[in-house]
């Protein structure tokens, strides 16, 4: 039986906090029952709400001086709630700072398990590559509170985060996908330090999603070299059919697949001229030629097997090109266009 109370007794006072925890829950025992006994019948001070007011009060000593007890039986236990306080309070005070400090430093550096949803999991860190996707990703309202999480390996990041107002940070280790929460993520981008290195992360990234159930988190793989992007594909497709490469060079356009899912494939073709499915052209409208509706020039160029993909603003070499169509918007001689098509258009302008 000794034995037993010994162990029951180094479980409870184990923790630091704990035996100050215990030390306020007896004084708080005693004061009550000492004020329960010797203090007048109807005092507020009995009463259960006004007693816990009177032991936070004393306990901090504050000394609010508005419930005291009136008898000397009462008057020990405020002795007792206050010596409590003043010892027991202090240390459990001094261990919350501690805790509270301790907290921040291990998220700061990478080692606390966060609590996410819904949110963005980048593994690999480039620190000025991620503030140009965040900044990208907040330009858009559906993604303006969507939290980021950054996993880093040995030597991405030294010391503390530099901008914890725009993303966590989680240090690569045995637990960095859990403590990540990546199984609750909307989006994981993974950018090795080389294009193999991320086909290998991918490997385990895929499979500690296996092990907790395959949750539909897309899953993004970025890319550095343009020219092996065939052989990575496939390999990437060995690993799942729905992950999606994106080159990683354009903020805007990595931002704007974890916005879109699947559009990867057609940013990756328009930036190689659209593979062999066809061309870019730039065509010049002749000054004077006319004037149409963008609509009527865009089904008159389905017709012939064209597709319109913007509209530029003159002939210059350097003119503002719009993909997206303005309400009742026009096009007229002098302006030019960026045609997909399988050999350079000619337009009989007329015929519109």
């Amino acid at each position: 039986m000794p034995i037993v109370l010994l162990r029951l007794v180094n479980r409870i006072t184990g923790r630091s906090w704990r035996v100050p925890a215990l030390v306020l829950a007896a004084a708080f025992l005693a004061g009550w029952l000492l004020i329960a006994v010797f203090e007048e019948p109807g005092a507020e001070i009995k009463d259960p709400v006004g007693y816990v007011w009177y032991f936070i009060v004393s306990g901090t000593t504050t000394g609010y001086g508005d419930l005291s007890p009136a008898t000397t039986g009462g008057r020990i236990g405020g002795v007792i709630i206050i010596v409590a306080g003043l010892t027991a309070g202090l240390v459990m005070f001094a261990e919350l700072t501690l805790w509270m400090g301790k907290g921040r430093v291990m998220k700061a550096n990478g080692l606390a398990h966060l609590h996410k949803r819904d949110h963005v999991v980048v593994i690999g860190y480039d620190r000025d590559a991620l503030r140009g996707i965040i900044a990208q990703l907040r330009a858009d309202r559906e993604f303006v509170k969507t939290p980021v999480v950054a996993v880093f390996w040995p030597g991405e990041l030294t010391g503390e985060n530099p901008d914890p107002d725009l993303y966590d940070v989680v240090a690569n280790d045995d637990t960095a996908y859990e403590r990540a929460c990546l199984e609750h993520a909307r989006t994981a981008l993974i950018v090795g330090r080389s294009d193999d290195e991320t086909v290998r992360v991918m490997l385990g990234v895929s499979a500690y999603l296996r092990r907790n159930g395959e949750p539909p988190v897309h899953l993004l793989a970025g890319l550095h070299d343009g020219g092996s992007r065939a052989e990575i594909t496939e390999a990437l497709n060995l690993v799942s059919p729905d992950i999606e490469a994106v080159d990683v060079d354009d903020p805007a356009v990595v931002a704007a697949v974890v916005r879109n899912p699947g559009v990867a494939a057609i940013y990756h073709n328009l930036a190689s001229t659209l593979d062999t499915d066809g061309a870019l052209y730039r065509v010049d409208v002749p000054a004077g030629a006319g004037e149409w509706s963008r609509v009527d020039v865009a089904m008159f160029l389905l017709r012939r097997g064209s597709t319109l993909l913007a509209v530029g603003e003159s002939h210059r070499p350097n003119a503002q090109f719009r993909l997206a169509s303005a309400p009742d918007e026009r096009i007229s001689g002098g302006q030019s266009l960026a045609v997909v098509a399988r050999k350079r258009p000619i337009i009989p302008w007329e015929d519109i």
